[in-house]
């Protein structure tokens, strides 16, 4: 059936690819900087009797003690961290920039921004053109994959303190400084996990969506074309059951079926770790 294009449609679309596009390429320099500089945080926040992470993040620290030397993150992160700007007075220009410097960190805040961005992709995919609709697709998949893999690298880096970085924080931020004051970690890792977990599910259920709308030869077996058929299918590759009855048969759908098995599989055993090591690492609080 000849798709029939929405002029309307596509500059919504055009604007997502553009959202989803910055905060993709904002992940590099975003985990590079915790990649480098993650092992000498962990060892400040270790002997600091009250860890600022957001301080940590906006000025960065120089330390004595543990000789730590960490250089505030970079400028090109789209992190909902407060930034702690020198005391220039409540100026109304100043004033008005940290309200625009607030609504855009939390325009990015990953799961908002995914949400959104799914939401728009998938009740316009009829009325989008193809190029736009698969871009936005591939982001989310791309972003997805991003999340999952940038938790891990903020765990080997940061151990018990990557809840307080990760960008799903605000997600599980009032849980877990409920819990961890109480010093149920487990139960705190358990929100993060599975909010992580979702965000994956959710991720390659839009990717599936629009993949599925652009070529629906690349999928066998489905009985239907929406979005809880997709989520389905994504929740049982996610778990590695694979029963869902839709199978893929094109290069590209099979190519993102063994990446989120590969992830799948990765999570799990993440999860495992994480449950298992929880009970021997404890926050300095």
């Amino acid at each position: 059936m000849e798709r029939v294009v929405n002029p309307v449609a596509a500059g919504v679309i055009a604007v997502v690819d553009i959202a989803l596009m910055v905060k993709a390429a904002a992940f590099i320099p975003d985990n590079l900087w915790l990649w480098r500089n993650g092992p000498g945080i962990l060892t400040h926040l270790r002997h600091e009797q009250t860890p600022d992470v957001d301080r940590v993040e906006a000025l960065g620290v120089r330390c004595d003690f543990c000789k730590a030397d960490i250089r505030p993150r970079p400028r090109t992160s789209l992190r909902y961290s407060r930034r702690h700007p020198p005391n220039r007075g409540s100026t109304t220009a100043g004033a008005l920039r940290r309200r625009l410097r607030s609504l855009v960190n939390l325009a990015f805040w990953t799961p908002l921004l995914i949400a959104v961005c799914g939401t728009a992709l998938i009740t316009l995919s009829p009325a989008a053109p193809a190029p736009l609709l698969g871009l936005g697709t591939a982001e989310i998949g791309l972003l997805g994959l991003f999340t999952l893999l940038a938790a891990l690298v903020i765990r080997s880096s940061l151990g018990n303190y990557d809840i307080y970085y990760s960008d799903m924080g605000r997600y599980v931020g009032f849980f877990s400084r409920r819990s961890l004051a109480h010093g149920s970690a487990a139960q705190a890792h358990s929100a993060y996990l599975a909010a992580l977990l979702l965000l994956s599910v959710c991720c390659y259920a839009v990717t599936y969506h629009g993949l599925y709308a652009i070529r629906p030869g690349q999928f066998a077996g489905h009985a239907a074309a929406d979005f809880a058929t997709w989520l389905y299918f994504s929740a049982t590759i996610t778990s590695t059951v694979g029963n869902s009855g839709i199978y893929p048969v094109g290069t590209v759908s099979r190519l993102v079926v063994t990446v989120q098995t590969s992830t799948g599989l990765l999570a799990l055993c993440w999860v495992v770790g994480v449950l298992a090591s929880v009970r021997r690492e404890r926050p300095t609080r």
